[in-house]
């Protein structure tokens, strides 16, 4: 029996075995190869995400205030059937309250007037009536004048204007008294706050 040189070779006793590395690899390529995805989702991520971002610079920030409140109000709408528009076209019929105008008197209109009435007593022979219109400083003088000038039937009439201004006016006769033609005058008093009253009259043949 042969033996190599140096003598026999001893045998590998109690050594282990040599292990079988292909699965150890096989499963770092797999590791590997999720790392790899792994990343590649991200980035995506990322990418995506920073397309919908607004650009990176100057930020505008937009604050809103609130705004006052205004006070709310009720407007108040009316019911029912809607009422015609009053028509703009003046009324031709006199309001209570208003009067029609009267035209004014002309100037010495009030003298006239007492003189007519104090000449239709004169006619009628009535002292006490004429008297009545005769002013305060007068009352005893008619009468007396009335005796002096005048006879029944008497027959006066009155001028339609007055001669004077202001205070003492002078209204002209004329007629007859006793079948006699006569003229005169009245004179009237316009003297405030006392009425206008007659001061005096006289008469004449003629």
């Amino acid at each position: 029996m042969s033996y190599p040189p140096g003598g026999p070779a001893a045998p590998n006793y109690g050594q282990p075995p040599r292990k079988n590395r292909a699965g150890l690899i096989i499963t770092l390529l797999v590791a590997l190869l999720i790392g790899v995805l792994i990343t590649g989702g991200v980035l995506v991520v990322r990418l995506v995400s920073g397309r919908e971002k607004p650009p990176t610079g100057r930020t505008s920030v937009v604050v809103r205030t609130p705004s006052p409140k205004l006070p709310s109000k009720t407007v108040s709408l009316p019911t029912g059937k809607p009422t015609t528009k009053p028509s703009t076209r003046p009324s031709t019929r006199p309001s209570a309250t208003q009067q029609p105008a009267r035209s004014p008197e002309p100037p010495g209109a009030g003298v006239t007037n007492v003189a007519r009435r104090f000449v239709a007593q004169l006619n009628a022979d009535n002292p006490t009536a004429a008297t009545a219109l005769a002013c305060r400083s007068a009352k005893q003088v008619i009468p007396f004048l009335m005796r002096q000038y005048l006879k029944p039937p008497t027959r006066l009439t009155t001028g339609t204007t007055p001669i004077g201004q202001q205070i003492t006016f002078v209204v002209q006769l004329s007629g007859t008294t006793k079948g006699a033609t006569v003229s005169g005058i009245v004179v009237i008093q316009q003297l405030a706050p006392e009425p206008i009253c007659v001061r005096a009259f006289s008469v004449s043949p003629g």
